[in-house]
């Protein structure tokens, strides 16, 4: 690959102007493995897929093992959007939606974006089951009744990645597990409007409830962040 930097890392190749070119591998520290080149700057959607699904196909062909890949962003940004292309043009992958570990026992003033609401230790679980190259049991949510009501069996993929979506995706506690982080954006006000016809749509809300929680909620939370 490179020469090795200061860091003990090596040094990743001068980029050319050529976006398939921006995508470059560098060995991990203290690692066998290797991870991809952090991109400076916000790529369009178009521009991101492909920069995305290119990282994913070198760091399967230069690593062992499952290739994960954290997918995150704000409510309403485009992470299931993103999510669902990606599986639209390499159907061998495996999609785990972080919405599907809510504990709605630990649910806080109707905050459904509430980290704490994320049921971490079967997440982990499960990620840890397919690094061992078994299939997992991953918890089914529902959100019109707020209830986990079964679980669905994901095999290994046949292409080793898996997909890990959620606004808590690139968390402190998955980031160990990551070989690849994605953080998607969007504007505001297209987050919002995205929101509440998901909202209406999957759990059969009012707009103006949704609308009330997501003020009361989301955006301060965002705005903490900002």
């Amino acid at each position: 690959m490179g020469e090795n930097g200061p860091n003990g890392c090596e040094s990743p190749r001068p980029r050319s102007n050529l976006l398939r070119d921006q995508v470059q591998l560098v060995k991990k520290r203290n690692s066998d493995r290797y991870e991809i080149v952090q991109i400076d700057g916000k790529l369009s959607f178009e521009k991101g897929f492909f920069v995305v699904i290119r990282a994913c196909q070198l760091l399967a062909q230069n690593n062992d093992g499952i290739i994960f890949v954290g997918v995150a962003g704000p409510s309403g940004a485009g992470k299931t959007v993103f999510t669902e292309k990606m599986l639209n043009f390499m159907p061998s992958i495996a999609v785990i939606s972080m919405d599907n570990y809510n504990d709605s026992s630990r649910i806080i003033d109707g905050n459904f974006d509430d980290p704490r609401l994320t049921d971490y230790d079967t997440l982990l679980q499960n990620i840890d089951d397919l690094k061992a190259g078994k299939s997992v049991e991953v918890p089914i949510y529902d959100f019109t009744s707020s209830s986990r009501t079964g679980y669905r069996t994901i095999e290994v993929p046949n292409s080793r990645i898996v997909i890990i979506e959620g606004i808590y995706a690139l968390s402190e506690k998955l980031r160990p597990n990551l070989d690849l982080r994605v953080s998607i954006t969007g504007g505001v006000h297209f987050d919002l409007v995205k929101r509440v016809l998901r909202d209406i749509q999957r759990a059969g809300q009012d707009p103006e409830e949704i609308i009330h929680q997501i003020s009361e909620t989301v955006i301060l939370f965002l705005d903490l962040f900002v």
